[in-house]
C-alpha cells in the first residue's frame, strides 16, 4: 500500500532585479538638435538610429541565479511612448524595430524616428522575467527615457560628463566608507592623505566631470551657466526640481565643470544637466544613479569548543563579497547573532560585526543530548542612508556643524 505523496520543493531566495534604459549608441543620442538654417537634425536618425537597452539585472542572496544579465529571459515585452504601446501607434509604424532573439539585447528597440523640434517624447519599457526556478514570471518596469529635439540655428551644444550615464554605488567598494568608519571607530589615524589615498571612482563622494560643447569645441565657462535638476516626473509633463548643496543633501557641489554628489544619501534617483546662455537653455543631459545589493556570504569563526565552566562567548562574523573579505561588515551590513538549542531556536543576541553573549540565554544544557549550540548570523544589507532629525524635523550636526546620516 503506498502512503499519501507529499511534494517538496527547494526554497530559493527571491531575485532582486534592477532595471533602466541606457542609450547604447553614444552618436546618436536622445536628444538630437535642429539647424534651422540648414533645416537638419543632428543625427538624422533615418540614418543614424537610436538604440535604447534595457539594462535588467538579477541576483538571488542564495546565488542559486546564475544570469545576473538577465535580458535573455524577458517576456511580454512592451515599449510605449506617453504611455501607449509603440506598436498601437500609427505614427509611429516603420519607425521602430525591437530586438526579440534571446540574448543580451534581447528588448532593446531601434529608433528611426525624428522628433519634432521643440518637443519631448516619454520613452517607457515593461516586462516579465520569467523566474524557472520559482515558476513565476516577476514584473519589470523601467522609469522612461526621453526623447528631445533642441531648436538652435548656431552649431551644436552638447554636454558630456566623464561617467556612466547610469551610476552604480556598491558600499562594498566604497574605501572612504572604511576610512571614515575606521577613524569614527579609533581604528585608525585621521588625516588628510589617508582621507585622499581613499577617494576613488567606487567612493560614495562621486565627482562627475562635465563639459560643454559647441560643435567641436569646449565652450569657455564664462559663456554659460549650468543647473542640476532632479527628474520628479515626465508624465503627463516633465517635472523637475533644481538642487543646489545648500538646499538638497545629496549634491556636495554644482560647478560649471563638475558636479559632486553624495552616493551614500541616494537609493535611485535620475538627474538632468541643463546648460543655458542667459534665459536660453543650449542642452541638456540625463544621468541616473542606482545603489547596488550584490550577494555576500556571512558566517561566524569561533569553533572553538565550550568548557563546562565558561559564562560567555565571543565571535567574530567573517563576511565575503566578490571573492574578497570585507573589512569592517557591520559598517555596510545588519548583523544579527542568533543561536539554537535543543531546548531554545533562533534566539537573537545582539547586533554587530562581533559579539559576547551569556551562554545562560542560549538554553544549552549539560548532557550529550542537549550540551550543543548552532551559532548562526543574518545580515541584510543596510539600505540607502538618510539625514538626522529632531522631532521638529531640524537636521542634527556634530561639534563641527557637519549634517548627521545614518541608516
Amino acid at each position: 500500500m503506498e502512503s499519501q505523496r507529499k511534494r517538496i520543493r527547494r526554497d530559493y531566495a527571491p531575485l532582486t532585479i534592477m532595471a533602466g534604459l541606457v542609450c547604447t549608441t553614444p552618436l546618436s543620442p536622445v536628444t538630437q538638435v535642429y539647424n534651422s538654417h540648414l533645416d537638419e537634425l543632428e543625427p538624422d536618425r533615418t540614418l543614424s538610429p537610436t538604440v535604447i537597452h534595457p539594462d535588467v539585472v538579477a541576483h538571488a542572496k542564495d546565488g542559486s541565479w546564475k544570469h545576473p544579465r538577465a535580458n535573455a529571459y524577458l517576456a511580454n515585452m512592451v515599449w510605449k511612448v506617453n504611455g501607449v504601446d509603440i506598436t498601437t501607434l500609427s505614427e509611429w509604424e516603420n519607425k521602430f524595430t525591437i530586438e526579440t532573439a534571446t540574448g543580451v539585447t534581447r528588448g532593446d528597440i531601434t529608433i528611426y524616428k525624428n522628433i519634432n523640434p521643440g518637443s519631448h517624447v516619454e520613452l517607457s519599457f515593461e516586462a516579465e522575467l520569467a523566474d524557472d526556478r520559482l515558476g513565476v514570471n516577476i514584473p519589470i518596469k523601467c522609469d522612461p527615457i526621453t526623447l528631445i529635439t533642441e531648436d538652435s540655428s548656431d552649431d551644436e551644444y552638447n554636454i558630456s560628463i566623464g561617467d556612466d550615464q547610469i551610476i552604480q554605488y556598491d558600499p562594498f567598494k566604497d574605501k572612504l566608507h572604511l576610512y571614515e568608519y575606521k577613524v569614527a571607530h579609533g581604528l585608525t589615524t585621521d588625516s588628510e592623505v589617508n582621507r585622499n589615498a581613499s577617494i576613488d571612482e567606487n567612493c560614495y563622494e562621486r565627482t562627475i566631470p562635465v563639459t560643454v560643447f559647441k560643435g567641436k569645441e569646449i565652450l569657455p565657462t564664462t559663456e554659460y551657466t549650468l543647473e542640476l535638476c532632479r527628474i520628479d516626473s515626465v508624465s503627463p509633463v516633465l517635472m523637475l526640481t533644481a538642487l543646489t548643496p545648500s538646499s538638497d543633501e545629496e549634491v556636495i557641489a554644482v560647478t560649471k565643470t563638475y558636479i559632486t554628489l553624495d552616493l551614500r544619501l541616494i537609493e535611485k534617483r535620475d538627474y538632468l544637466i541643463r546648460v543655458y546662455k542667459g534665459t536660453t537653455r543650449l542642452a541638456q543631459y540625463q544621468f541616473s544613479v542606482n545603489r547596488v545589493y550584490p550577494k555576500f556570504d556571512i558566517r561566524p569563526t569561533n569553533g572553538t569548543s565550550i568548557s563546562p565552566n565558561d559564562k560567555e562567548r565571543y565571535d567574530v562574523a567573517m563576511v565575503d563579497c566578490d571573492g574578497n573579505t570585507v573589512d569592517c561588515p557591520e559598517s555596510i551590513i545588519k548583523i544579527l547573532w542568533k543561536t539554537d538549542t535543543a531546548a531554545l531556536t533562533a534566539v537573537e543576541h545582539g547586533e554587530g560585526g562581533e559579539i559576547v553573549f551569556q551562554l545562560s540565554k542560549t538554553g544549552i544544557g549539560n548532557t550529550y543530548l542537549n550540551n550543543w549550540i548552532d551559532v548562526y548570523c543574518e545580515g541584510n544589507q543596510k539600505e540607502v542612508m538618510s539625514v538626522a532629525r529632531d522631532e521638529l524635523s531640524n537636521e542634527l550636526t556634530d561639534e563641527n556643524g557637519d549634517t548627521l546620516i545614518f541608516n
